[in-house]
């Protein structure tokens, strides 16, 4: 079922506070697709579908638009997470090593280090119009993923940032179990001349923030705006205008071709299949293609 209240990102405010943050709700469109395609171990796909919330909350913060990549990668059983964002589409991506599914078949929620390995949390913003590539990078050392991002901001960004993140699966009478997730982000806006010190309004904000539990922000019948009222009601919060968020990956047919077709000659001979064609498989969103290998590339 999908529900009005799913799948989107919205910006919010307080009034009573120097205080700016998001909102995100995924499910049935942008979320559960993504996780299903692929059946990863549940510890890796909740930790993809928080790494895919973070990219939303991250990259609507952008002015332009451009992709923003959360990549985590490390030497562990699911030693690579990239998820991105880019002007509402989602797509993500996670491998597992060898062996490590079964390892992994019967566990919850696991710390990014224990997931993923010793390693580091990487924020990337790639506008893709010849302007310089910004990339942020965070030890993977904390319990959450979102703790790790809360450190990115406050040591890349030197911003004041709170992040919370959850994942699960919803439970419904005669349908599937359906993945879902959320999370909000907070961040304090600067002292200036007409606000003043906006310390002491920032810390009554965070302690709000800190009461929001896991069960609330993936709860379907608990719509963010209600949310946001229940934590905040005190200080004049305000959502604004909601964006979709989709279930769309940028790969297509021209540019996977450009790309294979680059190798070297004798590399392209090695990779055409019997049936005289090139196979690849994005791992993304395990679309096949085949590909024709220029004249005189196939074999015999």
């Amino acid at each position: 079922m999908v529900r009005s209240h799913d799948d989107f990102i919205a910006p919010y405010s307080l009034d009573a506070a120097p205080v700016r943050g998001r909102v995100v709700r995924l499910g049935a469109g942008a979320l559960d697709p993504i996780l299903r395609r692929h059946d990863y171990p549940r510890p890796v796909a909740m930790l993809l579908g928080e790494a895919l919330c973070l990219a939303a909350l991250i990259g609507s913060l952008l002015k332009a638009d451009g992709r923003l990549i959360v990549q985590a990668q490390g030497e562990g059983p699911a030693g690579l997470l990239v998820a991105e964002h880019n002007a509402g589409a989602l797509r993500g991506y996670a491998r597992v090593a060898p062996g490590a599914a079964e390892r992994l078949a019967d566990a919850g929620r696991m710390a990014p280090a224990e997931l993923l390995g010793a390693g580091n949390l990487a924020i990337t913003l790639d506008y893709g119009d010849g302007r310089p590539t910004y990339q942020g990078i965070a030890a993977l050392d904390g319990e959450t993923l979102d703790s790790c991002a809360q450190t990115f901001f406050r040591v890349s960004e030197q911003t004041d940032t709170g992040i919370r993140l959850a994942v699960g699966e919803a439970l419904t009478r005669d349908a599937p179990a359906q993945w879902r997730a959320g999370g909000m982000l907070m961040q304090r806006v600067a002292s200036d001349k007409a606000r003043g010190d906006t310390s002491e309004d920032w810390g009554r904000a965070s302690h709000l923030f800190a009461t929001v539990r896991d069960e609330e922000l993936i709860d379907p019948d608990l719509a963010p705006d209600r949310l946001l009222y229940r934590l905040f009601h005190q200080e004049g919060v305000r959502m604004g205008q909601a964006a979709a968020l989709l279930d769309r990956c940028s790969c297509n047919e021209q540019r996977l071709e450009a790309v294979m077709l680059s190798f070297p000659t004798t590399e392209i001979e090695d990779l055409v299949e019997p049936d005289g064609m090139l196979h690849a498989r994005c791992q993304f969103c395990a679309r096949s293609y085949w590909i024709k290998p220029p004249a005189g590339e196939t074999p015999e």
